[in-house]
C-alpha cells in the first residue's frame, strides 16, 4: 500500500495541493511526504457524494452490510500492514492493535444496529379506524462531511465512516495532516473491493483550505467533527451557509472524585493506567483527580510508585509501553505547562522529560509520566484539557464542594466517580454537569454513547443514537 493518495469517487487520486510530511511521533523521522488535496479536489469530492444519493442511498439493506463486511474483512486480511501504520503515526503496538480491534467493532456493529431501524405508526385521536393512516418513516440524510482528529485516527475513522456505510449516506472525511495513513490506507482497500463510487470520499490537506472549503459547501446535510471545543465553534460558524445537522465530540476537562469508602487498590491501579493511554491524548481522560482529604495520603505515595514502573518507549519490542505525544512541540508545551503548575504551588512527586531514552528516540516526544499534587481550583492547569499523562491531584473534605468544583469548567463530556454509597452516586448523577457519569470503573463498548453538553459537544458518538442522527425522518399520512 502506499498511503499516498486521496479518494475520490471510488478512485485513488494523487492531492493537488502542497506537500506535507507526516512524522513518526516517537523518532521525528518522515514516514511519507505527500500531497495535499486543494479546493478543487475537495468539491470533487463534495460532488461525487451528492450523486452517490441516487446510487449508494437507495441501496437495500443487505447490500450496504455486505459492503461493509468485505471492507471489514479485507482490513482483517492486511492487518499486519494496517498495524505497523498506526504505530508509526504515534500509537504503541498494543494501542495500534486496539485501534484496529475497534474500527472492526464498529463495522460490525453498525451492520447489525441498522437492521433495527423501524418506522412507526401514529393514530389520529379524532379519525375511526380505517379513516386515516400515518406513519413516520426514516430515509439517509444524505451527504455527511466528517472531520477526524489525530490523538485516535482509526478509531474514529471507524466512528464516522461505519454509520454513514449503513445508513446509506455518503461522506467526505477528512483525517488530520498528522495522522492521515491509516485512513489513506483504508481508503485503499475500499479502492481494492470496488465499494461504489462516492459513497465513500477521503481527502485530506489543511483545515484552513479543505476542511473550510468542505464546511462552507451548501451540498453536506451534516458536518461531524471530534477535535477541540474551539475547532467545534469554527466550524460551526463556516458551516453557516445553509441549514445543516451537527454532531461535535469536542473537548473535555473530566474529574474524578474518590469517596472514602472504595477499594484504593483496585482504583489506584485504574488511574495510573487510564491516564497513559494514548500518553494521556484523550478528551476522555481524567483531568482533575478529587481525592477526599482522608485518602490524600494514601493515594499519592500508591500512585507514584505504580507511575514510576511505566516504561516510556516505542516499538515492536515494547509494544505495551507509553508511547509519545504527537510532536514535539505539544511534549514542550505540556512540559512548560507543568513547570508554572509547580511555579503555581503543586508538588511534582514524579515526571517530566526522560533521559535514558535509546539513541534512535531520542528526537520523540517522549515525556514523564508525571504526578502534580497540592493542585489548586486557581491554578492554570484546573482549567486546561491537559492533553498528556499528567496526574493532578486535588483534595476536598465535603461531597457538594466536590460536585460544584468538578462542575466549575465550560466542559461537560466525561465524569468519573468512585464510591460504593448508592446515595453518592444517585446525587452525583444527578448534579454532575457532564454527558457521561462513569462509576467505578464500567467498560465501554460501540453500544453505549459518548456524549459531550455544554461545550462538549452537540449529539454523541457510538450507539442506536448516533445511528439516528444519520436519518431524516418523514411523515406520511394517508385518507384512503
Amino acid at each position: 500500500m502506499n498511503c499516498d493518495k486521496m479518494y475520490i469517487n471510488g478512485k485513488l487520486t494523487e492531492g493537488r495541493g502542497k506537500p506535507f510530511d507526516v512524522v513518526n511521533p516517537a523518532t521525528g523521522e518522515v514516514i511519507k511526504t505527500l500531497r495535499a488535496a486543494d479546493e478543487s479536489q475537495a468539491e470533487e469530492a463534495l460532488q461525487a457524494a451528492k450523486a452517490a444519493e441516487k446510487t449508494w442511498g437507495y441501496t437495500s439493506i443487505n447490500e450496504r452490510i455486505g459492503w461493509m463486511n468485505k471492507l471489514r474483512d479485507s482490513i482483517l486480511a492486511e492487518k499486519g500492514e494496517l498495524l505497523e501504520i498506526v504505530a508509526a503515526e504515534g500509537k504503541s503496538y498494543s494501542e495500534a492493535l486496539g485501534q484496529i480491534t475497534t474500527f472492526v467493532g464498529y463495522m460490525n456493529f453498525y451492520a447489525e444496529e441498522v437492521k433495527r431501524v423501524y418506522g412507526t405508526g401514529v393514530p389520529e385521536y379524532a379519525a375511526r379506524r380505517g379513516q386515516s393512516y400515518h406513519t413516520v418513516i426514516r430515509r439517509p440524510l444524505g451527504v455527511v462531511v466528517g472531520h477526524l482528529p489525530w490523538n485516535s485516527p482509526l478509531n474514529l475513522l471507524g466512528v464516522k465512516l461505519a454509520p454513514s456505510m449503513a445508513s446509506g449516506c455518503p461522506c467526505v472525511l477528512k483525517p488530520s495532516t498528522s495522522t492521515p495513513l491509516a485512513s489513506i490506507w483504508v481508503a485503499e482497500m475500499a479502492e481494492h473491493i470496488g465499494l461504489p463510487a462516492g459513497a465513500f470520499n477521503l481527502v485530506c490537506g489543511p483545515a484552513s483550505v479543505v476542511g473550510k472549503y468542505l464546511n462552507e459547501s451548501k451540498i453536506p446535510k451534516m458536518v461531524t467533527i471530534v477535535g477541540s471545543s474551539e475547532a467545534g465553534l469554527e466550524v460551526m460558524q463556516q458551516a453557516a451557509t445553509s441549514i445543516k445537522r451537527f454532531s461535535f465530540e469536542l473537548g473535555g476537562n473530566a474529574p474524578c472524585i474518590i469517596m472514602p469508602d472504595v477499594d484504593m487498590d483496585v482504583v489506584i491501579p485504574w488511574l495510573a493506567s487510564r491516564k497513559v493511554a494514548f500518553c494521556g491524548q484523550g478528551c476522555a481522560n481524567v483531568n482533575r483527580i478529587f481525592v477526599h482529604e482522608s485518602l490524600h495520603d494514601i493515594l499519592v505515595p500508591k500512585l507514584t510508585e505504580l507511575v514510576k514502573k511505566i516504561k516510556v518507549g516505542w516499538g515492536a519490542d515494547c509494544p505495551d509501553s507509553m508511547g509519545p505525544l504527537i510532536n514535539v512541540r505539544n511534549r514542550d508545551n505540556m512540559l512548560a505547562l507543568v513547570e508554572r503548575t509547580v511555579a503555581q504551588g503543586a508538588k511534582m512527586t514524579y515526571g517530566g522529560k526522560p533521559d535514558n531514552l535509546p539513541a534512535h528516540l531520542e528526537k520523540g516526544a517522549f515525556i514523564l509520566p508525571t504526578i502534580l499534587d497540592n493542585c489548586t481550583d486557581d491554578m492554570e492547569i484546573a482549567d486546561t484539557e491537559i492533553f498528556g499523562p499528567v496526574y493532578t491531584i486535588f483534595t476536598f473534605n465535603d461531597l457538594d464542594e466536590a460536585i460544584k468544583r468538578a462542575n466549575n469548567t465550560k466542559y461537560g463530556l466525561s465524569s468519573y466517580l468512585m464510591t460504593h454509597d448508592s446515595r453518592v452516586i444517585a446525587k452525583c448523577v444527578e448534579d454532575l454537569e457532564f454527558g457521561e457519569v462513569d462509576v467505578n470503573m464500567p467498560g465501554l463498548g460501540p453500544n453505549l454513547p459518548h456524549v459531550g453538553i455544554k461545550e462538549s459537544g452537540v449529539g454523541c458518538d457510538r450507539s442506536l443514537w448516533s445511528l439516528d442522527e444519520f436519518f431524516s425522518i418523514r411523515r406520511i399520512s394517508i385518507c384512503p
